[in-house]
């Protein structure tokens, strides 16, 4: 019987090196968006301190990541443009940067196999990035498009661990689902709470062996 199987995005489809600091933030946003240093400070300082609050907060839905920085730009009377705002968290978040994320060969290669095999597949991730850069990132990486549908928390909505964003993601007549993730606590313990079938990718030296044999493929 089909599966849905989804793949967590970061650190296991797609690898990455640490993300930029507030500090590289700001020089980001102050260099493309023409701001001042200090408005750029406080303006990450806002998007930031309502992010991690979301993030530590289990239950609480993550606020979209456009929408805050719009927001904090116009109360300092600095309003942009969506594709200037769209640039600079492009650049803050080291995208332009060709060392910054590399795809996960054995990741996809299980991807393309669970799709040709008949399995829905679909791609979640926790991140910062609003869908549409998402997807940008994704086909820059040549991850691979046999995915349906994503969840991306950055447009705003439940996140991992909450079992909505699972519930979301997995919709659909599926006798069978299947977490596929590097983290123990947002990925495989949450999703294995539900009934879900789970693999863990270390992201050290990812193996999908598991993934394979528990798809029979």
């Amino acid at each position: 019987m089909p599966a849905a199987v989804v793949f967590d995005c970061f650190d296991t489809l797609i690898m990455s090196r640490p993300l930029p600091g507030p500090e590289e933030f700001t020089t980001c946003l102050a260099e493309v968006l023409a701001l001042d240093r200090r408005c750029a400070g406080e303006v990450v300082h806002t998007v930031f301190s309502a992010v991690f609050a979301a993030m530590a907060d289990r239950s609480a839905l993550q606020p979209p990541t456009m929408g805050l920085l719009d927001e904090a730009l116009r109360e300092r009377g600095e309003p942009r443009e969506s594709a200037d705002l769209e640039k600079a968290l492009w650049h803050a978040l080291g995208c332009a940067d060709p060392g910054q994320y590399a795809l996960c060969e054995p990741a996809a290669d299980a991807m393309r196999r669970a799709a040709a095999a008949g399995h829905t597949v679909r791609v979640i991730s926790n991140c910062y990035l609003p869908g549409n850069l998402m997807l940008r990132l994704m086909h820059r990486m040549k991850v691979p498009e046999v995915y349906d549908r994503t969840l991306f928390t950055a447009d705003g909505g439940p996140k991992k661990p909450d079992p909505r964003a699972f519930r979301l993601i997995g919709e659909g007549d599926f006798e069978r689902r299947v977490m596929v993730g590097d983290s123990e606590e947002i990925d495989i313990a949450p999703a294995a709470a539900l009934g879900w079938d789970t693999v863990r990718v270390d992201p050290g030296g990812p193996d999908l062996t598991d993934l394979l044999t528990l798809l029979d493929l």
